[in-house]
């Protein structure tokens, strides 16, 4: 699997500064304990054929000076992209990321002030788009993009979301909301985006990186029958001596024929 994997995501940590009510993320207290990022470079540079890092959280910016010591260790050749609520995108983090080879994603499911409160549990708003829009006004368009959650209780904000983005030119990534994993009190819509028949492909690009350095394929890997244990560890092992275990390839044949409903997540389409 010389081309294993095409994107590697990093878990930072669960915590978070939103209260969001899609997720039960923010409910959590901090399970980081990857602390050299040395290490974590030489992991990343190590993967032939990597072409995106993908930070995600919980909050990752709130470990934002970590990212950015990451970001300037690992090749330029390799993109990294942090999906971040927005709070913490402030204009010196912004001004960090100009020429760089990063794109940044704001997660943005309304525009609605009131109903914001009731997205994010906390009065953000207007922090957010301060910082959204000094990206817009300092990044180049292709380092910056918005992705909006979909579900019963969004679908009519995510529409106008949409709707701004295009006046302005900014790409617009819509995920279908998944319950599973995430503990959130929306309500999944009965058609997806993406067909439930779909086959995941995780199994073919992605690895995954938990808050205490546990390497899996993808994050739902342990609910998977047989495949619980993680496939090692960022903190003692190389990315070869994970990938040449009998274990990992055991694990991929298991993931061919995975059907959890997470397969819908773009982080699992082709």
């Amino acid at each position: 699997m010389s081309s294993y994997p095409r994107t590697l995501f990093y878990l930072i940590d669960l915590l978070c500064n939103e209260k969001c009510s899609k997720c039960e993320h923010w409910k959590y207290k901090s399970q980081k304990s990857v602390n050299d990022t040395s290490f974590l470079i030489s992991f990343i540079n190590d993967i032939d054929d990597l072409k995106e890092l993908v930070f995600v959280g919980g909050e990752p910016l709130i470990y934002k000076n970590f990212i950015l010591e990451i970001i300037k260790g690992i090749s330029p050749d390799i993109k990294s992209t942090i999906i971040t609520n927005g709070v913490l995108a402030d204009k010196d983090f912004i001004k960090a990321l100009i020429n760089s080879n990063t794109h940044i994603v704001f997660s943005i499911d309304t525009l609605d002030k009131e109903f914001w409160k009731y997205v994010r549990g906390q009065d953000t708003y207007e922090r957010v788009f301060e910082n959204f829009n000094f990206a817009v006004n300092n990044l180049n368009p292709t380092q910056l993009s918005v992705q909006s959650v979909l579900a019963l209780e969004t679908l009519k904000h995510v529409k106008e979301v949409g709707s701004w983005l295009e006046s302005i030119g900014i790409y617009h990534s819509i995920q279908d909301y998944v319950s599973g994993g995430f503990g959130g009190s929306w309500t999944e819509l009965k058609t997806k985006r993406i067909h439930s028949d779909a086959k995941c492909q995780a199994h073919k690009y992605n690895m995954s990186i938990m808050p205490n350095g546990d390497i899996f394929t993808c994050f739902q890997q342990p609910m998977i029958a047989n495949c619980e244990k993680p496939l090692g560890n960022i903190n003692i092992d190389s990315f070869s001596s994970i990938i040449n275990t009998e274990y990992f390839h055991k694990v991929i044949q298991k993931m061919k024929t995975c059907d959890l409903p997470c397969k819908v997540l773009k982080c699992n389409i082709e």
